[in-house]
């Protein structure tokens, strides 16, 4: 009997759910159930919700169950550490020394004590030329008197705990530069570039880096040339654990001077080559060459001897010669949402870990952030998982109704603003550039999202802004989640497109 109520009170509750989604009546929601009982929408799973600031829902459709969201997890990230750490945070890049200065000589060793600055010889919008970095440090250099180095260069990257990258990511991620990580010091987003020319179908193809230079590293190539209009599979494998990768795949023969962009599993070594080099193109010499420090403390100075030579200074014991400041959060805000750089959202998720739990580690990020989401008055269980910042990872699911639930939140915090300015429009740059673009001006900057898309996943989730003169009670706050869905994306799109249209134009 007990067996049988329980089975009835069930009923019930989908009964009741059901026709409480049965209620919507909008334009939007008879075209959810036009596209769900057809291919392709029909074998993946699907979560809608939309709602309006007055309270009206126009779209609903399993906005509980939770889904992996790409890229959309960018939202949560940026939306936090603006609520958390401000618009105006910057982060802070120090120039140090340990020993003295004699005679304008420095006996001793020059420090670049990271911070976290993820924009430092980056090519984003963001970013200042890498020269004007280093210029800056010259002029402190300068300004004490320092117009020789016996000693190195030393990139300090321990502000940051190691692994760079997370260990939730697919393993055939890490090699690319979306899949690069983060450290308390980086060059050109831990990335590098590499052009590929095809050979002979059979013969491997030739591959060379571009940007940055890296000479200690060495290259196998084992990838092929495959015949002409054949899939591109070409990918890379690298190690943090020394100086070598290698490249695997096939490379069609008719693509020519192809940019593959692969992840630099040495960023700080990077930066600190890069600046010896233009301190002896600027007269001033570092007669120790430049190192790093290795994962145990120890200034390496080749990096197939991590742990052989002196230990690191404490940062503590360093005398300070000067400071740079990164670009504002904001800003750095804008380019991670516009572009859906990982990069910079991996180090703003590591900044919020370290603001609030004094570590960098992934595990205090997420416990940080599902702190800030309770205090937002929104509890992540059953609703919202999350294990790094950026999104790459699968092991995310959040629901669509949890998005819309943050995203009404950030729209009555205190970073309303900084928040939306941060999100693309369609059809204008970024990742939204080629969408919606036959679609009138006026309806296509009303609309703020962020794209997320991994192999079968396509979501989208933002805001849709009231035309000029209506009651902003017209906002529009939608997340569309679809997974399961591999191989179809320009059907997916056009599907997803029709339907943030259709919201966009109820009335």
């Amino acid at each position: 009997m007990r067996t049988a109520v329980k089975i009835i009170a069930a009923l019930l509750l989908c009964l009741s759910g059901t026709l409480a989604q049965a209620r919507v009546t909008t334009t939007t929601q008879k075209l959810i159930s036009k596209y769900i009982g057809k291919e392709p929408l029909r074998s993946g799973i699907v979560g809608i919700l939309a709602i309006r600031e007055n309270g009206d829902t126009l779209a609903s459709l399993n906005k509980q169950v939770k889904l992996v969201p790409a890229s959309n997890v960018k939202l949560i990230t940026t939306g936090l550490a603006l609520t958390r750490l401000g618009p105006e945070y910057r982060f802070l890049t120090t120039l140090a020394y340990n020993g003295e200065i004699r005679d304008s000589v420095l006996v001793g060793d020059l420090y670049i004590v990271g911070g976290g600055d993820p924009t430092t010889g980056s090519a984003s919008s963001c970013a200042e030329p890498v020269e004007a970095t280093f210029g800056a440090f010259r002029a402190m250099l300068e300004y004490a008197g320092i117009r020789r180095i016996d000693g190195r260069i030393v990139a300090d990257q321990r502000c940051f705990k190691r692994p760079a990258q997370s260990p939730a990511w697919q393993y055939e991620d890490l090699g690319f530069n979306y899949g690069a990580g983060p450290e308390g010091l980086n060059f050109f987003e831990n990335a590098q570039n590499f052009v590929v020319v095809p050979s002979t179908p059979g013969l491997p193809p030739t591959i060379r880096p571009v940007y940055p230079d890296t000479p200690w590293m060495s290259w196998t190539i084992s990838a092929t040339t495959s015949e002409v209009r054949t899939q591109n599979t070409l990918y890379y494998i690298n190690s943090a654990s020394g100086p070598w990768g290698e490249f695997f795949g096939a490379f069609p023969a008719d693509r020519n001077n192809y940019k593959f962009q692969a992840s630099n599993r040495f960023g700080p070594w990077t930066y600190a080559y890069y600046f010896y080099n233009y301190l002896e193109g600027n007269g001033i010499e570092a007669t120790g060459g430049y190192a790093d420090i290795s994962p145990r403390g120890f200034v390496r100075s080749d990096l197939l001897y991590s742990d052989i030579g002196d230990k690191a200074h404490p940062q503590d014991s360093l005398t300070v010669l000067g400071s740079r400041l990164s670009p504002t959060l904001a800003s750095i805000i804008t380019d991670t949402n516009t572009e859906s750089d990982n990069f910079y959202a991996e180090t703003v998720f590591a900044a919020i870990g370290l603001d609030m739990r004094g570590s960098t580690d992934r595990e205090e990020s997420a416990a940080a952030e599902e702190s800030l989401l309770k205090g937002m008055g929104l509890n992540p269980l059953n609703s919202c998982t999350l294990v790094d910042g950026s999104g790459l990872s699968r092991k995310n699911y959040v629901s669509a109704e949890f998005f819309v639930r943050f995203l009404r939140k950030m729209l009555a915090g205190k970073a309303r603003r900084p928040f939306i300015d941060s999100l693309p429009i369609p059809g204008n740059k970024g990742t939204l550039k080629y969408r919606m673009k036959g679609v009138p001006e006026e309806t296509r900057t009303r609309i703020r999202m962020k794209s997320g898309s991994m192999n079968g996943v396509r979501c989208f989730s933002g805001y849709i802004l009231p035309a000029p003169g209506e009651d902003k009670d017209r906002t529009v706050t939608f997340s569309i989640l679809t997974n399961n869905i591999p191989g179809q994306s320009s059907t997916v799109y056009a599907i997803l497109d029709e339907l943030i249209l259709s919201l966009a134009d109820e009335p």
